[in-house]
């Protein structure tokens, strides 16, 4: 960037010099001269605004991943709380906290902070629960929130029954006791095609809180 307005600071010597030259009837700059300031003052524009929706990008994927770790922080304090077994249903455009009422997952209505939280439009999530380290002994049984009969398997997809009425269940999950099932959750750019799409947010929970943050500047 300094060296567009080095360059910019020539082109004014450059004609300055020139003009200085002429005679007084033709002083002033040529169509050319302003064509190429005009040029360079555009190149400069189109930089300086590329330079910024980048960082804006990776501004909005650092604040989507800090809400994310607050909600789920509140969430645990919530189970421990109340005695209660939650969950978080993460598809890529939207989170969602459960609660388990004995037979079913059901969304949490009496917290404003525990509710369906919508990312913004240029903004995906992806859950990744595979290759994780995890303890010999379970923290629980999956059985125990799905029932066998109901032909549900834990992929991190919402199901339906015989009624075709829609099956909540969480990718990950935070019991009562405090303890939280191993998850990576990554925060990207929506558009594959973006020369940013490199930039990602990774939030990490191993076991217990506090919840870690991967990224650029994290």
């Amino acid at each position: 960037m300094l060296a567009f307005f080095l360059s910019l600071k020539w082109f004014a010597n450059m004609f300055r010099h020139s003009s200085a030259k002429k005679k007084p009837s033709q002083q002033g700059f040529t169509l050319i001269e302003i064509m190429l300031v005009l040029v360079l003052i555009g190149v400069m524009v189109s930089l300086v605004q590329f330079t910024f929706q980048g960082n804006k990008l990776e501004q909005d994927l650092k604040k989507v991943s800090k809400q994310f770790i607050g909600s789920f922080t509140i969430a645990a304090e919530y189970a421990l709380l109340n005695n209660l077994e939650l969950g978080v249903l993460v598809e890529e455009d939207h989170y969602q906290f459960l609660g388990f009422d004995g037979e079913n997952w059901q969304a949490i209505s009496d917290s404003d902070y525990l509710k369906d939280y919508r990312l913004p439009e240029h903004l995906k999530m992806a859950v990744n629960l595979e290759g994780l380290e995890v303890d010999e002994q379970a923290l629980f049984d999956i059985e125990t929130f799905v029932k066998d009969d109901e032909g549900l398997f834990n992929n991190g997809e919402s199901f339906k029954d015989s009624d075709e009425e829609k099956k909540l269940i969480p990718q990950i999950y935070i019991l009562s006791g405090g303890e939280i099932t191993p998850f990576e959750l990554n925060f990207m750019p929506a558009d594959e095609l973006d020369d940013d799409s490199d930039i990602m947010y990774q939030v990490i929970g191993q076991y217990s809180l506090p919840l870690q943050l991967l990224g650029p500047e994290s």
